[in-house]
């Protein structure tokens, strides 16, 4: 309680039994403070003038005014005079003009001050008080002012242009936003000094450096100077320019965990806050844990036991009391919240205790259907296979067609297959393929897998043309809908649907393939590409095509990098990069990650590569240096020529694209250069660079002749 208070308080009281002497002295003792409370006396003639004795309350609130006009506390002064010239009843000029002397005073150092009052001057206004409101508009966005630009950053007003009632904002943009003067309150916000979105316009160096050293003080300090909850992308957003993209994912899960952050909603609706203090926001969380339902609470218990062994011992009691009620309506639900009570302080005996009874009673599918964590869902089967040693592998099997996680899905069919029931994991496949649509997550995980050397061989004996004929539906079909990128993905190189056309199927079903996938709009150019080119390269180009096709021809050393780059690719690359998109798929919500996006884009682009390589591959001819015939300019040929003037121009090699080095004049057979110069003999004369020249010599190229 401050100071004035109480005086304050004794004022009201006078008020309420008409004291009006009483009240006077308490006013002029509250005048006397070093520091007056402006803003309790100004509630004070508030209620002074409620009770009908408006002189008394005109007379208070001047001397008010005087008191703070002589101790030079020009905002009080301000405030106190707003109300003055509210409450009088006739223009009053000299008024008026203490009112400007106020402002003048409050508002000093501001550029456009002068300006702005030599157009809007308060002291000789019919209406000051609108006056005044429109001054302080302009000068709260005075030039050098640091604001928000709703929607769009934030930056420093530039210019405040009274002519044209508009003021300018650079945020960084090629050119500044333009703000109407109307719009202003609307789209501007002016930013505190000191605040996070301040030093990001001020200081952005010294923001970088406090970002990175502290997560947690940082996302605290910018949800505080953000209005109201906010969701990561605006989050994500004030952070553009300050925390690079690729340390997001980390940073995130660092700064989150801060102990007055709290997060309301789920999925597109999360939201997050800072709470007043780290003891308030364990009391909100406290409290939401009691509130919400068995589901929700396994959201929230984490978070709650993040902040220490006393909170968490609390979230265990909360926990702890739905459980047996669980365990009766709901398995699944019940064996998530043992499992996160086992993890919790003085609660692991019973956990335990519920975790077994769960695994030996309840119904192995209906447990494991209730059952939403993936990790929590691979726990139970391995208890079942425990609990059940007699005919786990037939509740293992039965499963196969009710999960979606892959990871869990391979280690059930390399479980079955190691124990020897191979029999019930090729039933459980037959199913699969036989009507994919009605399992989509289970058929893109085995065309996933199938090209896995090391998958169990029933998966890999799917391998056949009859998987062309479903793929086409993973594009288009609804029921793939939640998993169309992974769907793509198996079109890429090196995936399943390249390996059956080069390696299982007809060129009529590799072909026919190809072609239907012409008529889906929403498959990548890119990825078409590479299906087009395997359906060619299995049935063959005809001749019209390879006349013409440039020759693709390479040096056997060319060759072999080739070779060992796509051996790379298909053994290591890729394989490590399909392994990182699940690790990164499995921490949780896919918005958010930039590394699962990241590893996304990188597994396509080395996708893309291998099926270039395959194909290149297949076709490519050796080209044999010193073995050209020179009779005329052919691929590995050396050609030297002349101007018209006779000076020598650098002789040209004609190379495979592999082997081509245009700082070494190595021209691919394929080049506008190249293409000018082949069929031709010495004597031809020839337009090379720009230049007329002549052919005067044609020499068989050999590496070490270009080497020397």
């Amino acid at each position: 309680m401050s100071e004035s208070e109480p005086a304050v308080t004794e004022m009201q009281e006078a008020i309420d039994r008409e004291d009006w002497e009483r009240l006077e002295e308490l006013w002029l003792e509250a005048l006397d403070q070093p520091t007056i409370p402006v803003d309790a006396l100004l509630e004070i003639r508030k209620s002074l003038w409620k009770a009908g004795r408006k002189n008394l309350a005109r007379t208070l609130l001047e001397l008010l005014a005087e008191t703070l006009e002589s101790k030079s506390n020009a905002e009080g002064a301000l405030g106190a005079l707003r109300e003055l010239v509210r409450l009088t009843d006739k223009r009053n000029a000299e008024l008026n003009k203490r009112l400007e002397d106020a402002l003048r005073q409050s508002r000093a150092g501001s550029p456009s001050l002068d300006a702005v009052l030599a157009k809007h001057p308060i002291h000789s206004a019919r209406r000051p008080l609108e006056t005044l409101e429109i001054v302080e508009q302009w000068l709260n966005y005075d030039v050098g002012t640091v604001v928000e630009v709703r929607g769009q950053g934030v930056g420093k007003i530039t210019d405040a242009n009274l002519k044209l009632d508009t003021f300018k904002v650079d945020i960084g943009s090629p050119r500044p936003i333009s703000v109407p003067f109307g719009a202003a309150n609307k789209y501007l916000r002016p930013l505190r000094e000191g605040s996070f979105l301040y030093q990001k316009v001020m200081d952005r160096p010294g923001l970088v450096e406090f970002v990175a050293a502290r997560p947690g003080e940082a996302l605290v300090e910018l949800l505080e100077d953000l209005e109201g909850p906010a969701d990561v992308s605006t989050i994500k957003a004030a952070l553009e320019g300050v925390l690079p993209t690729t340390k997001w994912t980390s940073w995130w899960a660092k700064a989150r965990k801060h102990p007055r952050i709290l997060s309301s909603g789920s999925g597109s609706r999360l939201r997050y806050r800072v709470s007043e203090s780290a003891e308030q926001a364990a009391d909100t969380l406290l409290e939401e844990l009691r509130a919400a339902k068995p589901r929700r609470r396994l959201a929230l218990v984490r978070r709650v036991a993040d902040r220490g062994k006393e909170q968490a011992t609390a979230a265990a009691k909360i926990l702890g009391t739905s459980l047996d009620a669980l365990v009766e309506s709901d398995p699944g639900l019940a064996w998530e919240t043992a499992t996160m009570l086992a993890e919790l302080p003085g609660s692991r005996e019973a956990a335990d205790a519920a975790i077994e009874a769960l695994a030996a009673q309840s119904q192995p599918l209906q447990l494991l259907a209730g059952i939403e964590d993936r990790l929590a869902r691979s726990a139970a089967l391995e208890a079942i296979r425990r609990a059940h040693p007699e005919d786990w592998h037939t509740s293992w099997s039965t499963w196969m067609l009710e999960e979606t996680n892959p990871g869990i899905l391979t280690h059930v069919a390399t479980v079955l297959e190691q124990e020897g029931h191979t029999t019930l994991l090729d039933e459980a496949l037959e199913a699969i393929f036989r009507n994919p649509h009605r399992y989509p997550a289970q058929f893109i995980w085995a065309c996933e897998t199938m090209t896995d050397p090391g998958a169990p061989e029933p998966v890999r004996r799917r391998m056949t043309p009859s998987v062309l004929e479903h793929l086409p539906d993973t594009l288009t079909r609804k029921e793939y809908a939640g998993y169309r990128a992974r769907a793509k993905a198996l079109l890429d190189g090196g995936q399943v649907a390249i390996r059956i056309m080069l390696e299982k199927a007809s060129p009529q079903q590799a072909q026919r393939f190809a072609d239907r996938l012409v008529r889906i709009s929403t498959l990548e150019p890119q990825r078409l590409r590479l299906i087009q080119q395997a359906a060619v390269q299995r049935r063959g180009k005809d001749k019209k095509e390879e006349e013409a096709e440039p020759a693709f021809v390479a040096t056997l050393a060319a060759i072999e990098a080739k070779r060992a780059e796509l051996k790379n690719l298909l053994e290591h690359e890729i394989p490590k990069t399909l392994k990182g998109i699940q690790a990164a798929a499995a921490e949780g919500d896919l918005r958010e990650n930039f590394e699962y996006h990241m590893l996304r884009d990188r597994q396509e682009l080395l996708s893309a590569r291998a099926a270039t390589l395959q194909v290149d591959l297949a076709r490519v001819k050796v080209l044999e240096p010193g073995a050209a015939d020179t009779s005329r300019v052919n691929m590995g040929t050396v050609v030297h020529l002349e101007r018209a003037d006779g000076t020598p121009i650098e002789p040209v090699t004609i190379v495979g694209q592999w082997d081509a080095d245009i700082s070494r004049r190595l021209f691919a057979n394929g080049t506008d250069l190249a293409q000018s110069l082949l069929g031709h003999s010495v004597g031809d004369e020839v337009t090379i660079e720009g230049d007329r020249a002549t052919i005067t010599a044609i020499e068989p190229w050999t590496p070490k002749d270009q080497a020397s």
